[in-house]
């Protein structure tokens, strides 16, 4: 497994870390129906596309 694609996974694994912290701990709904979040929430989306992105990379230079 090279260097690059260990990054990748560890950037996906940071972001699914984030979404279960955000389902545990910090998204609620209140008494007048507003969703409250964190900055877990945007940090889910951008860890996983960040390690999406390097995995992709990474498949792309072993093809080529």
């Amino acid at each position: 497994m090279s260097r690059l694609t260990l990054t990748g996974i560890i950037f996906i694994i940071l972001g699914i870390i984030s979404l279960i912290i955000q389902n545990t701990f910090y998204g609620y709904l209140d008494a007048d129906g507003v969703l409250h979040d964190s900055l877990f929430l945007p940090l889910t989306f951008i860890f996983a596309l960040i390690g999406l992105i390097i995995v992709m990379i990474d498949l792309f230079l072993k093809v080529r």
